[in-house]
């Protein structure tokens, strides 16, 4: 693997100047910088950062070896200072791939894809949305969330949704501040037509970046997506140790 991508966070300074630095050392060791020709993608930042690259990779089946250097880093693989022990394992064939479905909801015509979760809700202080799960039931909520195996530990789990193991390729669908007591998450394998019954104010967002704004009546196609995120591995990969260490289960004060 000669050729690699760099995707940053362009308007952090202190990750754009290190990313500088980074590809200026790559150059020195002998790797072509380029996302047109790249083996795999080295992303700089945190998960944001990771969740952008996985849509701006989408069809190129480039795996990502992400470098922590943001906030909570639950999907990177290593620390920066890590990284040149990680470009000699990688050199010596000593990886793994880790593929990682991912969702995506139909839109007016157009197809938007996700890593972590694609969201129905309010665009403001609104009033509850009414939105029909086609063939399930009627949400009286403040949104629904549509979330991905890999999104299961990020916003579904704060709205009270179930943690998937990553290799799942099934969907959760969790609304948000539901009004009935006996609204609780589904786990669906299959599309599912969302309709706007109830909220003027109301927007799509995918991975919390793409902003589609949506209209009383809409229709909405969700569904687990053939498109995948593929990772870099380069330590053995404990997706429940990870958990522990990220969110604190069970800690005590």
């Amino acid at each position: 693997m000669k050729t690699v991508g760099v995707i940053y966070k362009k308007e952090d300074q202190l990750i754009a100047g290190t990313a500088q630095q980074v590809i200026k050392e790559l150059k020195s060791k002998g790797y072509k910088v380029s996302l047109e020709k790249a083996d795999f993608v080295i992303t700089l930042g945190g998960d944001g950062t990771i969740l952008r690259a996985a849509r701006l990779l989408l069809g190129k089946d480039l795996p990502i070896l992400g470098v922590h250097m943001g906030g909570l880093g639950f999907l990177s693989e290593i620390d920066l200072h890590n990284l040149n022990d990680a470009l000699e394992t990688v050199k010596k064939g000593k990886y793994s791939i880790d593929a990682r479905s991912m969702i995506e909801a139909l839109v007016s015509g157009k197809k938007i894809a996700a890593l972590n979760d694609i969201v129905i809700g309010k665009s403001g202080i609104a009033r509850v949305m009414r939105i029909e799960l086609e063939g399930i039931s009627e949400f009286v909520t403040d949104g629904i969330i549509f979330s991905s195996a890999t999104g299961s530990t990020a916003y579904n789990l704060s709205a009270g949704g179930p943690i998937l193991s990553p290799q799942s390729k099934s969907m959760i669908v969790s609304a948000i501040c539901p009004h009935a007591i006996s609204t609780r998450p589904l786990v669906l394998e299959r599309p599912v037509a969302a309709i706007i019954n109830r909220g003027k104010e109301s927007i799509l967002t995918a991975d919390g970046q793409v902003l589609i704004p949506l209209h009383e009546g809409q229709k909405i196609r969700v569904q687990p997506s053939k498109q995948q995120t593929k990772f870099l591995r380069i330590n053995p990969y404990d997706f429940f140790a990870r958990i522990e260490k990220a969110f604190a289960f069970g800690a005590r004060p």
